[in-house]
C-alpha cells in the first residue's frame, strides 16, 4: 500500500503564502488581520533594560515639583523676597488640626496680601506662590501631596483647601449646632451670645437671614434670660423690629457684667433674678432708647434749620 505517498499529497505545497492568505481573507477577515499581527510580531526584539539594581534604585527627577504650575508673568528676574514670606509666616499659620478655621485663615491670608504688591505680577499669581508658606505641620505635608502642576489660579487653590479643611459633612455639622443652639444652664446671657455669633461666624454658607439668626438665639435661652430680654425690651421681644432686637442683645450683652450673675449661680438656684440687677438692666434699656431718640429728633432740627430760609425783616 502507499499510504505515505498518498498522504504527502494530500497538501500541496504554497509557492505565495501571504498570497493565499490575502485571497481568502475576502471570505474572512479576520485571517488577514491576524497574519499581520503575527508579521509585525517577527520584527526585531525589543532591547531589555541593562541597568543594574542600583541604577533602579537610586531617585529620579521625573515626577518632581510642587502642585504649583508654572505662571507666565511680565516681571522678570521675579522671586518671592525674604520680607514677603515673613509677612505671612508671621501673620497666621495653619496647622491642620481638627479645631482649626479654614475660612479664618483664608480671609486673615486675603487681608495679608492686599498689601503685598509686585510690578508686573498680579495678585493671584502672587498669593498663589505665597499661599504655602501660611500652612505649618499636618496642612504642609497635605500640600506636598497634591499632584504636581495641577494647580493654575489662587481660587483653585482655595477650593482645594475649603474642600479638604472644610468639607460639606462639617457644614452640615456647623449648620446644625447653629439651629439647635441652646443656652447652657449655668451659662451668662454674654457667653451664650458669644458662643452663638462663634458658631455664625465658622459657617459663612449658613444661609440664615438675619431674623432667623435672631429667632433661633431668642428661643434657644433659658426661660429666666428670656423674661429678662422682655422686662428690658418694655414690650414682648417678639414684638419688636429685627434690628431693634438685635441692637437690644447688643447692649445688654455688653453691660454684662454689671447685672449678670449665672456664673456664680446654677439654673436651679437662681431661677429670680434680683430686683437690682433687673432695675439697672431697665435703665440701661430705657437710656439707650431715650438717646436713640434724642438723636433723631435732632437729626429732624438740623434738617429743618438747613432748608428754612433767614428773614431778613424780622
Amino acid at each position: 500500500m502507499s499510504t505515505r505517498s498518498s498522504a504527502r499529497n494530500l497538501f500541496p505545497p504554497l509557492d505565495n503564502l501571504e498570497l493565499t492568505i490575502r485571497r481568502r481573507s475576502r471570505a474572512d477577515p479576520t485571517l488577514l488581520n491576524d497574519f499581520e499581527m503575527a508579521t509585525e510580531g517577527n520584527s526585531d526584539p525589543p532591547v531589555p533594560d541593562l541597568r543594574t539594581m542600583e541604577k533602579l534604585c537610586q531617585p529620579s527627577l521625573n515626577g518632581r515639583g510642587g502642585p504649583i504650575a508654572l505662571i507666565v508673568i511680565q516681571a522678570t528676574n521675579f522671586g518671592l523676597k525674604n520680607d514677603m514670606i515673613q509677612q505671612v509666616h508671621n501673620s497666621y499659620q495653619f496647622h491642620g488640626l481638627p479645631g482649626d478655621d479654614a475660612n479664618k485663615h483664608l480671609d486673615k491670608f486675603l487681608h495679608v496680601t492686599q498689601s503685598i504688591k509686585v510690578n508686573g505680577v498680579t495678585d493671584d499669581a502672587l498669593r498663589l506662590y505665597l499661599f504655602s508658606h501660611s500652612l505649618t505641620h499636618h496642612a504642609t505635608a497635605w500640600f506636598d501631596r497634591l499632584l504636581r502642576n495641577s494647580i493654575n489660579t489662587f481660587e483653585q487653590m482655595a477650593k482645594m483647601f475649603l474642600g479638604k479643611y472644610f468639607p460639606p459633612s462639617m457644614v452640615t455639622k456647623l449648620r446644625n449646632k447653629i439651629t439647635n443652639f441652646r443656652q447652657h444652664p449655668d451659662e451668662s446671657l454674654f457667653e451664650a451670645w458669644e458662643r452663638y455669633k462663634l458658631s455664625i461666624d465658622r459657617c459663612p454658607n449658613h444661609n440664615m437671614l438675619p431674623v432667623t439668626q435672631i429667632d433661633t438665639f431668642y428661643n434657644g435661652l433659658t426661660l429666666r434670660h428670656r423674661d429678662t430680654i422682655n422686662v428690658a425690651a418694655g414690650v414682648t421681644f417678639m414684638k419688636r423690629h429685627p434690628e431693634e432686637c438685635y441692637d437690644l442683645i447688643k447692649n445688654m450683652t455688653a453691660h454684662h457684667n454689671d447685672w449678670d450673675t449665672s456664673n456664680q449661680q446654677s439654673e436651679s438656684s437662681s431661677s429670680i433674678t434680683s430686683s437690682s440687677d433687673l432695675e439697672i438692666l431697665v435703665l440701661k434699656a430705657e437710656m439707650a432708647e431715650i438717646n436713640k431718640n434724642l438723636m433723631k429728633v435732632l437729626q429732624v432740627n438740623q434738617q429743618v434749620k438747613a432748608v428754612t430760609p433767614n428773614c431778613e425783616t424780622c
